[in-house]
């Protein structure tokens, strides 16, 4: 079975896991994608943050020349912790001109994978309820979703609460990353969803979440550990 060309460039096993969702039924039918390394390569919410402390956060990087680095160690330790730590280090910065500067950072990032791309605008015209499911800061990944035609309410990524317009430090919970992925699903969507696809251990309670998933690779890092994971539970795989 081809099914439409924006399937063709993915395993036979997602491909007829997809097919099977395309399919009209009364209930909504979700599909939640990770961002970051899945809907494109490198991390636009790490990008940003550097972004920030050449510019708008400089006096930061003024004061501790090793911040970045210092986020980078957060993130080995846990990756829940260091991504709420990059998204803490906005606070102080006007929401509006962080939606603004997230904009333009979407329209310039180069990094886009048009396959991937494809398909979340193939499932979307399809009826099926896209989202992006990312542990980037919500204002980038609202930018990069909209940017490839979704709508911003459905996004979800970290972010801390607005007061008079300015962002505090204080993290709105659910984190979306990790187990926190799947209560983000359960709090801003209702139910979990019929498809995931992933390419990081953060990904994972995603993943397992779903009724189907598909997990994405680099054909240059085959051992990556989701990719282990999913040779040890027969999920289907995509490599670039």
């Amino acid at each position: 079975m081809p099914g439409p060309d924006w399937l063709r460039p993915f395993p036979a096993a997602f491909r007829k896991s997809v097919a099977a969702l395309l399919r009209p039924r009364a209930e909504r039918r979700i599909a939640c994608f990770d961002a970051d390394g899945t809907l494109w390569t490198e991390d636009i919410g790490e990008s940003f943050l550097r972004w920030l402390l050449a510019g708008p956060l400089e006096h930061l990087a003024a004061a501790d020349p090793e911040i970045y680095e210092k986020y980078e160690e957060r993130v080995r330790r846990s990756l829940t912790d260091g991504y709420a730590w990059a998204v803490q280090l906005m606070a102080g910065l006007r929401e509006a001109d962080v939606a603004r500067w997230t904009r333009q950072h979407a329209a310039a990032w180069p990094n886009y994978r048009p396959a991937m791309l494809a398909l979340v605008r193939g499932l979307a015209a399809a009826g099926v309820e896209v989202w992006l499911v990312s542990a980037s800061n919500h204002w980038v990944v609202a930018a990069t979703g909209m940017r490839i035609g979704l709508p911003f309410e459905r996004t979800i990524g970290v972010r801390t609460e607005v007061e008079n317009g300015i962002l505090t430090d204080r993290i709105v919970p659910p984190m979306p990353c990790e187990a926190g992925k799947v209560a983000a699903i359960d709090k801003f969507i209702g139910r979990r969803p019929d498809l995931a696809v992933g390419d990081g251990l953060g990904d994972l309670a995603m993943l397992e979440s779903a009724a189907a998933r598909l997990c994405v690779g680099l054909r240059t890092r085959r051992d990556a550990p989701l990719l282990q994971v999913a040779r040890e539970r027969d999920w289907p795989v995509h490599l670039f």
